[in-house]
């Protein structure tokens, strides 16, 4: 009998892993058919009928930038479109071929032919509503049946098993290739419980990368004398690809020697740890100031101090991070294996899901609300009447599962319906003003009797543990309800679900 295919997926920015429980219950990590520990995260469509995802689809990018995509997973849950051979692609479509991929080289080596793959993904903390629908419909157009949506930094402690002193919590600073995540939590061998949670969906180790590009490129130009090299696609992958290489070795080595050549011109630009500091300095503050607001956050909710620091992502092997932490937190930063601790603990919170068919095991972790939730209303207090505002009923950081009720007025008289347009956090931090916000949930409250203005509409926001929001408003006199159904901006809806899944069954995948 086939094994059955649980698995733990990193779905990162930049690379993705997958990881299972071996007979011994330890987390290992699957290779792709290639034999690599991660797979790159980049699709290249290079026929109507055919794809190159990973090692190949990166090599291609040199020859064919205009078909081959990377990051897409900083575009998640937006309305961002693609057309590849006359054939529309969206984020989600894009990020169900990686999976797809990883699914397919899980089941090639463990032997499991054609068998369903369940599996944890994981997700930065901040993801908002949109993100986290985006990446569930994502495993649907793969094929994956999701156990569950799971922290990134959840997934790092359950890994490492992180257990605070009494007095402390837990740290997670997570850097990835594309997205910075850190959480505040508590841990103990087998869940865990999120106290507060930030980031940036635009900051990772990629940025780090584009700016090492910037200066060996402007090192060349003035060596060599050439300016014509920006239009060479192939060269300026090749010092992208050897931008990031410098970066990983100067976790290890204060300096490293970077040698660029092209045609017949060869150029050694000299590049160490203390010239990486400085192009690096201020997109490590920007971390620094998402740490200090999650700490704050987190002092806000009753945790004065940190015991644990713990590394994640493989960016955060920069030693800059470390010193910074250390510096700033009193605490020196655990370090082990961040390229593949995300995974570990989505494969091992995977099996544990797997083997409880209750949902008794969903209690061992415990998450917040990522971003705050409020309803459009028009601001009582602007002398025009045309001001309106987003007043936040469900706020960052709240324990999930949360609710609240709030009462709102309707505001003339005769209003026989009321549209609730519920709005969720965009910015870094909570706001009341509208393009701070983006509407995720809208509908309509109709067939109440005609009210005189100021009579009371109560609504109702509940978030669930596994993140999802659903909302309810009534009329307390007629008792007129109104549940609101989907409608959220930048995610697929049924019917372009089932369009894509069809263009994507067509796809041969070639690595």
């Amino acid at each position: 009998m086939a094994p059955l295919v649980i698995l733990g997926i990193d779905l990162g920015t930049t690379y993705s892993a997958v990881a299972t429980v071996d007979e011994r219950g330890n987390p290992v990590i699957l290779p792709n058919r290639l034999g690599e520990r991660v797979t790159p995260s980049v699709v290249s469509f290079e026929s109507p009928g055919a794809v190159r995802v990973g090692s190949a689809a990166r090599e291609a990018a040199a020859i064919d930038p205009d078909n081959t995509v990377a990051l897409i997973k900083r575009r998640m849950g937006t309305e961002f479109e693609l057309l590849f051979h006359g054939v529309r692609h969206t984020p989600e479509s894009v990020s169900a071929l990686i999976l797809r991929t990883l699914a397919e080289d899980a089941r090639a080596q463990l032997g499991a032919g054609e068998e369903p793959v369940r599996a944890v993904i994981t997700v930065p903390a901040y993801f908002g509503l949109r993100e986290r629908e985006a990446t569930h419909q994502a495993a649907r157009l793969a094929g994956i049946e999701v156990l569950e949506l799971l922290a990134e930094p959840v997934a790092a402690a359950l890994h490492y098993r992180a257990s605070a002193d009494p007095g402390g919590a837990i740290l997670v600073y997570d850097l990835g290739g594309g997205t910075f995540d850190t959480t505040v939590l508590r841990a103990n061998g087998t869940g865990a419980k999120v106290i507060a949670t930030d980031g940036d969906s635009r900051l990772g180790g990629a940025d780090w990368d584009e700016r090492i590009t910037g200066f060996l490129l402007e090192n060349y130009a003035h060596a060599a004398g050439e300016e014509d090299f920006y239009a060479d696609d192939a060269f300026l992958q090749d010092v992208g690809r050897v931008a990031e290489t410098a970066k990983r070795e100067l976790s290890s080595k204060t300096s490293r020697p970077v040698v660029l050549r092209r045609g017949g011109t060869s150029v050694t630009v000299p590049f160490d740890r203390k010239t990486l500091e400085g192009l690096g300095a201020d997109l490590l503050g920007r971390t620094m100031a998402i740490v200090d607001r999650v700490l704050g956050s987190a002092r806000a909710r009753g945790v004065p101090r940190i015991g644990q620091v713990i590394l994640v992502g493989g960016s955060s092997k920069i030693p800059a991070v470390a010193e910074a932490l250390r510096t700033r937190l009193r605490v020196v930063p655990r370090l082990a294996e961040p390229d593949f601790a995300v995974a570990y603990g989505a494969a091992l919170r995977a099996h544990q899901l797997a083997g409880d068919p209750s949902g008794a095991s969903r209690k061992a972790t415990a998450s917040v609300v990522p971003r705050s939730f409020g309803i459009l209303v028009d601001d009582s207090h602007d002398p025009s009447g045309q001001r309106r505002i987003v007043v936040h009923t469900v706020h960052r950081d709240d324990p999930l599962p949360a609710a609240a009720t709030t009462t709102f007025c309707t505001i003339v008289d005769g209003q026989d319906r009321v549209r609730v347009q519920v709005f969720e956090q965009a910015g870094d931090v909570p706001s009341e003003e509208v393009e701070d916000n983006r509407r995720v949930l809208d509908g309509e409250l109709a067939g109440i009797p005609p009210l005189p203005a100021g009579s009371p509409v109560e609504i109702t926001s509940r978030v669930s543990a596994d993140g999802l929001l659903s909302v309810t408003a009534v009329e307390p006199g007629s008792g007129t309800k109104l549940e609101l159904s989907a409608y959220m901006d930048g995610v697929l809806d049924a019917e372009s679900t089932r369009t894509l899944d069809g263009a994507l069954r067509g796809l041969t995948i070639r690595q």
